[in-house]
């Protein structure tokens, strides 16, 4: 079974897309809820011991990988105004460092931790999104421009040059034998 936290680590070493829409976190095909808590024990204080394990959130560990770039108190700063916790500063480094790959497991993920199943995500139909230009098929305007004129090039073709009469396309022994020919109607009957 997969974790958010692992899937979010591939996401972010493979450079794809990640997606919050409606309180989700969503990657390619599977969702978690924002709020959902990732395997990642939260380092408590020297007075702040005990038997109760905390673990930070999806939301939490994506906000700190998006503001990597800002110093500590500044990202402090700003994931309190956005309402979402922090990562805790001795947890900074070993947590980047597994999200980038550089390592390939820590001594805070807790591999017992339970796990929050994903919810698979269902594609919109391209028509309640609206087909954006890349999907949408590129007809060149010379192309139409020469589909245009087709027909309207027949239409001002002299006529005695598109239509000839029966007895000048077809010789007198065809016609006869067409005429000879039993209807669909006669074959009925």
């Amino acid at each position: 079974m997969t974790d958010p936290l692992s899937v979010l680590r591939q996401y972010n070493i493979n450079k794809k897309e990640i997606i919050e829409r409606d309180n989700q976190i969503i990657f390619g095909e599977v969702s978690w809820p924002k709020n959902v808590k990732t395997n990642y024990k939260i380092k408590l204080g020297k007075g702040q011991g005990g038997s109760v394990k905390e673990y930070y959130t999806l939301e939490c560990v994506l906000y700190f990988l998006k503001n990597i770039n800002l110093v500590h108190p500044v990202y402090v700063r700003q994931a309190a105004d956005a309402n979402i916790p922090a990562v805790r500063r001795p947890d900074r480094k070993d947590l980047l460092a597994y999200l980038n790959g550089e390592t390939a497991t820590c001594a805070s993920i807790d591999k017992s931790a339970p796990r929050e199943i994903p919810t698979q995500v269902k594609r919109r139909h391209e028509q309640d999104e609206g087909e954006s230009d890349a999907k949408k098929p590129c007809i060149e305007e010379t192309h139409v421009k020469k589909e245009q004129e087709l027909p309207t090039a027949s239409l001002d073709a002299p006529k005695e040059a598109s239509v000839k009469s029966l007895s000048e396309a077809t010789s007198v022994e065809e016609i006869a034998a067409i005429k000879a020919e039993p209807t669909q109607k006669d074959q009925n009957q």
